[in-house]
């Protein structure tokens, strides 16, 4: 170091004498070269060091960044389900509009899905409504586009149950299809149809005792006969996907696709049965 300091010392020297002269003199020629031969010594190692450092400070800037961008990636994506999450509710919320506009002689109690067992998945369903909102046994519980969901079991004060019409064993709706030829009635009785689970099939419905000469065919809309004292006429059931004869060929069996998303239930409707007695009148 002390070297060092002596050469910059003199070089700084030698500086300072040659701003006045062109020619130098052999000695400090000879204390230039050395200088500057220490200083390339120096310098070069001084440099990689230099370089090193700011290689890891780069490093550290594009680690950092891509932090920031898997951040905003992370974002975006929850932005994007929020996003698509308030689209279906908008929609939902303009069919509950929709059904305020057009349900006629319906009144309605709204309602939220607020538990569902896989166990149980295409039968039972808890509503976040009770006796203290004026829910009693048996009403209907529809869509907002009046999809028929099914009818409530059990009530308590703050919460009803509701059995879907896809139950297989306790559900049973009077209904009829909407044929093209009304001279011979097409009634019959909707019930739970089973689900193939290994084919993953969607959620039917059967209607069993139709009459032979009913003109049923693929595509028809299957709706409440208003025949019941439970479900008021025109609830929509969903529409004939299959019609075939039963097994002794005395009258005609239909698979029915439910029309409400029963796969998918949020926000429905409980008809209040004072007016499901006035419908029936």
């Amino acid at each position: 170091m002390i070297l060092l300091v002596s050469f910059i010392l003199l070089a700084a020297l030698v500086g300072l004498t040659l701003r006045e002269r062109e020619n130098p003199t052999w000695p400090e020629k000879v204390l230039i070269d050395a200088f500057g031969w220490v200083q390339g010594l120096v310098y070069a190692p001084v440099q990689h060091v230099a370089e090193f450092f700011e290689d890891i400070q780069n490093i550290q800037e594009i680690y950092e960044e891509n932090a920031r961008l898997k951040a905003n990636l992370n974002d975006f994506s929850s932005m994007s389900v929020q996003i698509q999450d308030l689209e279906r509710q908008n929609r939902e919320l303009k069919e509950v509009l929709g059904l305020k506009d057009q349900s006629g002689q319906l009144e309605t109690v709204a309602a939220n899905v607020v538990g569902r067992s896989p166990s149980t998945w295409n039968s039972v369903i808890t509503l976040d409504v009770g006796t203290n909102d004026g829910i009693a046994k048996d009403m209907a519980v529809i869509t907002a586009n009046k999809g028929l969901v099914g009818r409530v079991f059990e009530v308590t004060p703050y919460h009803s149950k509701v059995l879907l019409i896809t139950d297989n064993e306790r559900i049973g709706i009077s209904a009829k299809v909407l044929t093209e030829n009304d001279t011979v009635p097409a009634y019959g009785i909707i019930s739970g149809a089973k689900v193939d689970v290994a084919q993953k099939s969607d959620p039917m419905v059967e209607m069993t005792g139709i009459q032979l000469t009913a003109d049923v065919k693929e595509g028809q809309a299957v709706v409440t006969s208003g025949l019941s004292d439970i479900f008021p006429p025109s609830l929509i059931i969903g529409k004939v996907v299959k019609v075939e004869n039963d097994q002794l060929g005395l009258t005609k069996t239909a698979s029915v696709e439910p029309n409400a998303n029963l796969d998918n239930l949020e926000f429905l409707f409980v008809v209040k049965k004072s007016n499901v007695a006035q419908q029936g009148q």
